[in-house]
């Protein structure tokens, strides 16, 4: 984590250099003057900022936050780079424009359907990674092909995205009801601050120039970061000040910058040279700050400053840092306290000429590499991104099934190819189903046993039959069923129920039912 994070901290303060250094070039040139350039420099200077602070706030380098921030800067440069008229800039901006169109539908791809698997996933990666690539090279080769190219990775890009959204319409159709209000909040306030930008310089064209391609590219971020970021809890925690007190602060900075403008007779160029350099001077602290504690963070056992605040920078780092610590020794343990047994006693066999202790030293370590999968998986279950949902499932009812088979039970697994569960759902039914498979298999002493699984108007239906002896009525469970109990807390705290039921003529029927709320999945799956 400490090796990867300094590098990237590094490249913020390099690219965040690079911008200030090309924003006085332009200054020197007279390239960039005039009023006509105010939105696309804001625009740039808060997407730098708020792309250097995701990607300094995201220590544990959640997947998703690095791909947003990294397309942040993108855009950032794309939008500088279109303020130059020099044939570089406009080559280097065309260029950066067919990258972003493509990261941006990745992204969102991505996001939507929370990198998982999909049905025509891979076909719609191929084409949209093919057209980017051919229009890139057809940009060296002639500007009428890359024009016809670039339409053409436009239209594409477009088509992919419906026919993927019409194509699993239940996920899509669940992810905008649960977060319209969001959407519809970002949506309606990006469009009137661009409209009010319109009609106030509607007069002056060089005002409104390329303001189509702002939109494009800001609304899904911004639409992304609504849905995302919704409750700011992932933000605040890195501000010690109140709301209040932080706009105050910055009001008094716009008035500052405001007067030193008018006193030496700025002009507009000149102050986002200076944003962009105190900002370099911030991420400047911050990096010599990491440098500073970073021996802290080595040695998680001394004892931590009681000084710091919770919210404060080096808390998380070392908070972090704990984390990191406790998975590296789990993984020392597995490595050299189970792991080196099981080659010493592999080992062992070639000095014994017994069969039965042969036979014997086989069977163990049959049994410890299964306890170890068996934890491994308790630990944290492991849901592979390249199956479907469904397969997933299968599998785990298959290791179960090989675990007891000499119980003979047949499984019957009834599930939607097409299955999708919104995180932590997922890893929530993962458990349920791992769980009642295992009491049937245990204490049902049943020859079939049936699932069923499906996921309907934003509720999730299991259910789960067998042909074995019963349980009596759900309020007879005997107290050792701490299984069962488990469940039933679990889905208390997720607002579900489940049903326990006498099959006829013989068996046990579980119905256990959970509503599946949109509300924070997303932020769950961007801060998992």
């Amino acid at each position: 984590m400490k090796k990867y994070y300094e590098q990237k901290q590094i490249f913020i303060l390099m690219n965040q250099l690079c911008m200030i250094i090309f924003l006085c070039y332009e200054f020197l040139q007279g390239n960039i003057g005039g009023t006509a350039k105010l939105l696309p420099l804001t625009l740039i200077t808060i997407m730098v900022i708020y792309g250097a602070y995701i990607s300094f706030v995201n220590i544990k380098e959640y997947n998703t936050l690095s791909k947003f921030s990294k397309l942040l800067f993108f855009a950032s440069w794309q939008f500088l780079l279109t303020l130059n008229g020099s044939q570089i800039s406009y080559t280097l901006s065309i260029l950066l424009s067919v990258v972003i169109l493509y990261k941006t539908v990745q992204f969102l791809l991505l996001f939507f359907f929370q990198d998982s698997l999909y049905a025509y996933k891979k076909e719609t990666d191929w084409i949209l990674k093919i057209t980017c690539v051919l229009t890139l090279v057809a940009k060296l080769i002639n500007d009428k092909i890359f024009a016809a190219l670039f339409s053409c990775q436009w239209i594409f890009s477009f088509i992919c995205i419906i026919f993927l959204f019409l194509k699993h319409r239940k996920r899509i159709k669940f992810i905008f009801t649960s977060e319209k209000k969001h959407v519809l909040k970002s949506v309606a306030i990006l469009f009137a601050l661009f409209i009010m930008y319109a009609v106030l310089f509607a007069g002056s064209p060089e005002y409104l120039s390329n303001l189509g391609w702002y939109i494009v590219i800001l609304l899904p971020l911004f639409s992304i970061h609504a849905i995302a970021f919704k409750s700011h809890t992932f933000m605040k925690q890195y501000f010690l000040l109140k709301e209040g007190k932080m706009v105050l602060m910055f009001l008094c900075f716009i008035v500052f910058i405001s007067s030193l403008g008018l006193l030496f007779k700025l002009n507009m160029i000149t102050y986002f040279i200076i944003i962009h350099t105190i900002f370099w001077f911030v991420l400047l602290y911050f990096t010599l700050l990491f440098q500073d504690i970073k021996n802290k963070i080595l040695n998680v056992d001394t004892e931590e400053p009681k000084a710091l605040p919770e919210s404060s920078y080096v808390h998380n780092l070392l908070q972090i840092a704990k984390e990191e610590k406790l998975k590296s020794e789990f993984s020392n343990y597995l490595h050299d306290e189970i792991l080196q047994d099981i080659l010493a006693v592999k080992n062992m066999m070639n000095k014994s000429n017994k069969e039965e202790i042969h036979e014997m030293i086989v069977k163990t370590l049959d049994n410890l590499n299964q306890s170890i999968r068996v934890q491994m998986q308790e630990y944290h279950p492991t849901l592979l991104k390249t199956l479907t949902l469904k397969k997933n499932y299968s599998n785990l009812l298959e290791v179960i099934q090989q675990k007891y088979g000499m119980k003979n039970i047949d499984i019957s697994f009834n599930c939607n190819d097409n299955l999708f569960l919104v995180e932590p759902y997922n890893l929530v039914i993962y458990r349920i189903l791992k769980e009642l498979v295992t009491n049937a298999f245990k204490h049902s002493k049943c020859s079939k046993l049936v699932l069923n699984l499906a996921q309907e108007n934003n509720k999730i239906e299991l259910i789960v039959k067998d042909n074995g002896i019963g349980m009596g009525n759900e309020k007879h469970i005997p107290n050792e069923h701490r299984g069962l109990n488990s469940i039933k807390e679990q889905l208390f705290l997720l607002n579900g129920n489940m049903t326990i039921s006498e099959c006829k003529p013989s068996g046990l029927c579980i119905v256990i039912f959970i509503p599946m709320k949109g509300d924070d999945s997303y932020q769950y799956f961007i801060n998992r």
